[in-house]
């Protein structure tokens, strides 16, 4: 069970119990230990794991605690990139990045000792990528995007690094464009995402109701996983007992009931009331 914010606060001793009083009125705040605020600051940052990895959380279970935990959400689009897409994450150039690409390379060539009259005809030496390696490192820290090493190649002048930097890249496929795209003719309808059931579901057409009982189920995807939800078929009969049979005794509370007749075997001068559910004393 995935653990709220909440749970791990009550759990930590109530530390937040007696900020605010009843009515609203402010108490006097309770001073963490060393020992807690240690233990808290070990626990933090799985909780921040944990909390950037939801998808959905129910409105009950959000607090105010603290703000940095709920920054941080899945990109589902840069989950569904990974492996067969060159970039996860999305990158748009500025109009200034042919400039600060210059800049950054007089930058490092000064730092390495070269002196030249063209920065952007500067070709990289042959068998040493230093000044390369702090460009590129110095450039992907500040744009937080970097060149794939099939790419890295062909980046043989400080041109070539320009001309990178000024390509935009998405990270989602050509179909998912068009399925987004808001132009498509009315007669036009494309699924971005395939429709799978989930017995969950009981508002959908289906009604939480398969049609391929004792199948499905699973997500083989380990990228996947992370998207979709999985849940266990029933595969055999007693499988659905909880939904055909109704368990419950149809003598229950009567005479002939065994936990009835054993109490009234206890008790020879009483006798059991139908109407009433209970013991009266006979009169003698």
């Amino acid at each position: 069970m995935h653990r709220t914010v909440p749970r791990f606060i009550r759990s930590q001793g109530n530390v937040l119990k007696g900020f605010f009083g009843k009515g609203g009125e402010k108490e006097t705040v309770k001073q963490l230990t060393v020992e807690e605020q240690e233990s808290l600051r070990k626990t933090l940052p799985s909780i921040r794991a944990r909390e950037s990895t939801q998808v959905s959380a129910p409105s009950d279970s959000v607090t105010d605690f603290d703000d940095d935990l709920f920054d941080n959400r899945i990109d589902t689009d840069s989950i569904r990139a990974r492996g067969f897409l060159k970039y996860t994450q999305n990158y748009t150039p500025s109009t200034e990045v042919k400039d600060l690409v210059f800049e950054t390379a007089s930058k490092c060539l000064q730092a390495a000792g070269i002196t030249v009259k063209n920065v952007e005809e500067y070709q990289f030496a042959d068998g040493d990528n230093s000044v390369k390696f702090e460009l590129l490192n110095r450039l992907g820290n500040s744009m937080k995007h970097w060149p794939t090493n099939g790419k890295l190649v062909h980046l043989k002048t400080v041109e070539d690094v320009a001309n990178f930097y000024q390509e935009p890249v998405k990270n989602v496929t050509k179909y998912t464009e068009m399925a987004r795209d808001e132009r498509n003719p009315k007669n036009v309808s494309i699924m971005e995402q395939a429709v799978r059931f989930h017995p969950e579901d009981t508002h959908m057409y289906h009604g939480g109701v398969t049609a391929f009982p004792g199948s499905g189920g699973e997500v083989i995807s380990l990228r996947q996983k992370r998207l979709l939800r999985q849940f266990q078929p029933k595969k055999e009969w007693f499988d659905y007992d909880d939904l055909t049979f109704d368990y419950s005794r149809p003598d229950k509370n009567m005479p002939w009931d065994p936990e009835v007749a054993k109490q009234m075997d206890k008790y020879t001068d009483k006798r059991y009331n139908l109407k009433t559910k209970q013991f009266t004393r006979i009169q003698q």
